[in-house]
């Protein structure tokens, strides 16, 4: 019995130091997560988050051919992601491991729809290889769909680094819906997970800053020539529909909008501005519009470009050389720069609008040589359908159709041909039922400085046409503009809210004369005779004008009375006519008599060119008689157009 117990005790024995001997050939794997956060826009529905990043360090290195061990890892933010989906549920999100150089990225491609690559095993030099003892290697791997928030990445090979080697595994292309999202003190942020983990994996900091949040556009109006609104002039641009503006450019978009079409010179001026350097920008390090052009290919750094290009950018990490199983060969990559859309509201009837084809070189350029802003050769651009404005500063942009849809197309594809006139600076913005919008992209920026694009608005209207009465509102965003806030197929990248206000900008008002008689009477046996002449017909070439004439009696009548209601002609008086009337009979154009008035008329008539003349006198004239001219009150009231510039 004694020497079983000492059998046991030596088995016992055996069995711990074989326990300790294992703790030590496997010790811990210790993965640390960290992030390389990016400022985003407060008005961005898919905007570009910082990479998520685990260093994994220890374990021990598994065998040649070894099976490796598989995870699940997950990234969820704290506001939904946006990333493409290219195969649902596979995203364009990406997961590399070791950053690998473009040579050696071997993406794991599984058949079309299948979410995860088959077993891996443990490869030379720390890798993840298809078949035991093999060099196909698979280093990169695509996201899936979990939920509104979360993105996961399945079966990803946990190859233990060992204890001076150090394992990086990196998660890229994770898009955010920013706007109406509840940010923690302006950031976004990311939970990382690893699911079904080896017994000695241990995960620290799994909550990491992906993202600052700020506004990312300054939307202003400004008068013609670059300076600010009147700050009192809610109304923005004040024009009368009885007068032509732009009248030639009215009635044919293919005048010379550098002559005589556009003598009425730029309305006002629409600005947008970052609200910090680097808000707009370009769709990728491509050439401009060149197909196919530099990758965006490098992991560690954010936008996957080379760190020797300073150019800020749209899309994320992207090689076109990937396989298009599962859409990868489009990870990554938005379908546009940062475009801009101004968006025209209460457009008065016959009242047509046209926008600069791209950003002024200066606001002080004078409004009358539109024809000016094509120089330097963009002429030819414009022909195959875009405006490319980079010889007329920095930032450029390049001009789309009137919608703000579409992918860029290589140059000199026939594609987007605008009206004849297009190539004089200026392109009419489609007004339907009122409303229209337009869209320019960026197209060059400086990313250390705050960009500033301001493009130039005409109005355009005869008053043949009798253009519609009322102000004219203008909103400034980003575009495309989406409601879309979950991942997508087929929702633009990027894309936003709208979240801009509606600003006055210019006003269609009818056209008066006020004309004040001083005395007028009906009292101690006098009466008085009024003349209103429409005299808009005349040999100049003034476009007759017929309106009514509203009279506004102050004074009183015999005996203490109140003075006469006011009113207004039953029918307008037309130009080269006139409304005759007498206090104590009445007249012409449906004027009612007040007898017995005495006091003083303010006469508005709804024409330009409105004179008045009253005559006084004793029942007969045969022993008193005056005669007068109306005076015409203040013109700044209301027979002045003024583009406001201060």
């Amino acid at each position: 019995m004694s020497d079983f117990r000492k059998l046991l005790l030596a088995f016992a024995a055996v069995t711990l130091f074989a326990g300790l001997a294992s703790a030590q050939v496997t010790p811990p794997i210790t993965c640390s997560t960290t992030a390389q956060p990016l400022t985003v826009r407060a008005e961005g529905l898919a905007e570009q988050t910082g990479d998520v990043v685990l260093r994994c360090t220890g374990g021990s290195a598994p065998a040649l051919g070894t099976a490796l061990p598989q995870v699940n890892i997950s990234v969820t933010l704290t506001t939904n992601i946006t990333s493409r989906l290219l195969n649902d549920p596979i995203t364009e999100s990406l997961l590399f491991i070791d950053d690998p150089a473009p040579s050696a990225q071997a993406p794991c491609a599984p058949a079309s729809g299948v979410t995860q690559c088959a077993p891996l095993y443990a490869g030379a030099g720390g890798t993840a290889t298809v078949t035991p003892n093999g060099s196909d290697v698979r280093n990169v791997f695509q996201g899936v769909r979990q939920n509104d928030n979360t993105i996961v990445f399945l079966a990803v090979p946990i190859n233990a680094p060992g204890s001076t080697g150090e394992r990086i595994l990196r998660v890229k292309n994770i898009r955010a819906a920013i706007a109406g999202a509840s940010a923690t003190n302006g950031q976004i942020f990311a939970l990382v997970s690893i699911q079904n983990p080896p017994a000695n994996l241990q995960l620290n900091n799994s909550t990491v800053n992906v993202a600052f949040v700020q506004q990312g556009l300054l939307f202003a109006l400004r008068s013609r020539t670059g300076g600010g609104f009147d700050a009192n002039a809610t109304a923005g641009v004040k024009l009368f529909a009885c007068e032509r503006f732009n009248s030639d450019l009215a009635a044919n978009p293919a005048e010379d909008y550098g002559g005589g079409g556009f003598q009425g010179g730029r309305s006002f001026q629409v600005r947008f501005r970052e609200n910090y350097a680097a808000s707009f920008k370009v769709r990728d390090i491509n050439a401009p519009m060149s197909e196919p052009g530099l990758q965006q290919n490098i992991p560690q750094n954010n936008n996957g470009a080379d760190p020797s290009l300073s150019t800020v950018v749209e899309s994320g990490f992207f090689n076109t050389a990937y396989t298009s199983v599962n859409g990868l060969n489009r990870a990554g990559r938005a379908d546009t720069g940062t475009r801009l859309r101004v968006a025209f509201n209460n457009v008065p009837a016959n009242v047509r609008i046209y926008v600069t084809t791209h950003a002024l070189s200066s606001a002080a350029i004078n409004s009358a040589t539109a024809a000016q802003q094509s120089g330097g050769g963009e002429t030819s651009a414009l022909a195959a359908g875009y405006a490319v404005a980079n010889t007329l500063g920095t930032p450029s942009t390049i001009i789309l159709n009137p919608t703000g849809t579409g992918e860029i197309a290589p140059l000199g594809g026939n594609v987007a041909r605008y009206p004849a006139g297009a190539a004089a600076g200026l392109i009419e913005v489609p007004i339907t039922a009122g409303s229209g919008s337009f869209v320019w992209e960026v197209f060059g920026q400086d990313p250390n400085a705050i960009d500033t694009l301001s493009f130039a608005v005409a109005l355009a209207f005869r008053n043949a046409n009798n253009p519609g009465l009322g102000q004219m509102t203008v909103n400034g965003s980003f575009a495309p503009v989406s409601s879309s806030n979950r991942m997508s197929a087929s929702e633009p990248l990027p894309r936003f809210a709208d979240q801009s206000t509606a600003a006055g900008a210019a006003s269609i008002n009818i056209c008066q004369t006020n004309l004040l008689f001083p005395f007028v009477s009906n009292q101690g046996g006098f009466d008085t005779g009024i003349a209103i002449s429409n005299t808009s017909s005349d040999p100049y070439g003034t476009t007759p004008q017929a309106g009514n004439c509203e009279l506004n009696y102050y004074g009183g009548t015999t005996g203490g009375g109140a003075a006469p209601s006011k009113q207004t002609t039953t029918s307008a008086v037309n130009g080269g006519a006139q409304a005759i009337f007498t206090l104590s009979s009445g007249g012409t154009n449906g004027i009612a008599a007040t007898p017995g008035f005495q006091g003083y008329i303010i006469a508005i008539c709804n024409f330009r060119f409105a004179h008045g003349f009253a005559f006084i006198s004793d029942v007969g004239a045969q022993r008193l008689s005056h005669g007068y001219l109306a005076l015409i009150l203040d013109p700044r009231i209301s027979n002045t157009a003024e583009a406001l510039d201060n």
